[in-house]
């Protein structure tokens, strides 16, 4: 309805209404884990990562979409979804604990040997595993010991071949066992599995996890140095349920 209002000279005009301003937002649809937040100095946004503590001015691309069937070629994609067992155990006990989940691997380009992000959909038990991606880069390696030596680069095959996949998944929280005191720190672990390929198809297998304690070193003998060594700790095995049944028959 339009409101008049009468003169001193008797006419009527409508009364003039404040222009309503209007807002339109567009609501920013981040991958799991990220969130904007507004820079007081610049008034521009940038973007955190609550999980791996990444702060970035650029906007996340999310890697992992949806799943492919069960009837896609496998591969290090986010079409595939891979099942994983997680047998975890420490020498001060006889038990082990369990864990499975659901993961997947995105390749980045341009990077030899291959290189990609890893995500993590699922776990049982449920908060054992850090879910979505993972704050480390997956690799493939012809040897984990020299991250340089690979057969195709000293030109013995016509294609890359590298045997394992190397990767870390984090813990959410400590592992424990039933023993006092016996257990497994929240944190990264880390994967060396068996990798094939055959007929274009992925196959990952099994491995040895580990996970690392860091321990104060001198690097000299009047102490005046010193620097932080990893000791890695074998804390069990993994294995890939999807293709390691496979892989073992093809290597009989």
């Amino acid at each position: 309805a339009i409101l008049w209002l009468v003169t001193s000279a008797g006419l009527l005009v409508p009364q003039p209404r404040a222009r309503s301003s209007v807002v339109s937002c567009c609501q920013r649809t981040l991958p799991q884990g990220w969130r904007e937040v507004i820079d007081e100095a610049s008034g521009k946004p940038y973007y955190y990562n609550s999980a791996s503590g990444v702060t970035q001015w650029e906007a996340p691309v999310e890697v992992f979409g949806d799943a492919g069937g069960k009837g896609s070629t496998r591969a290090l994609t986010p079409a595939s979804s891979w099942k994983v067992k997680l047998d975890l155990t420490v020498p001060s006990s006889a038990h082990t604990v369990t864990i499975t989940g659901t993961v997947r691997f995105a390749e980045e380009e341009g990077y030899e040997p291959p290189q990609g992000k890893l995500s993590v959909d699922s776990c049982l038990p449920e908060g054992s595993l850090r879910l979505g991606e993972q704050p480390a880069q997956w690799s493939l390696s012809e040897d984990p010991e020299d991250r340089k030596d690979s057969l195709w680069i000293w030109g013995l095959f016509s294609d890359p071949l590298y045997p394992f996949l190397l990767f870390q998944l984090d813990l959410a929280a400590p592992v424990d066992f039933p023993e006092e005191g016996v257990g497994i720190p929240a944190g990264p672990l880390y994967f060396q599995v068996d990798h094939r390929r055959k007929d274009g198809a992925v196959q990952l297998g099994e491995g040895d996890v580990t996970y690392k304690v860091s321990e104060q070193l001198q690097a000299d003998l009047v102490g005046l140095s010193d620097f932080t060594y990893n000791e890695p700790v074998p804390c069990g095995r993994i294995r890939f349920l999807d293709t390691a049944e496979g892989m073992s028959k093809n290597l009989l």
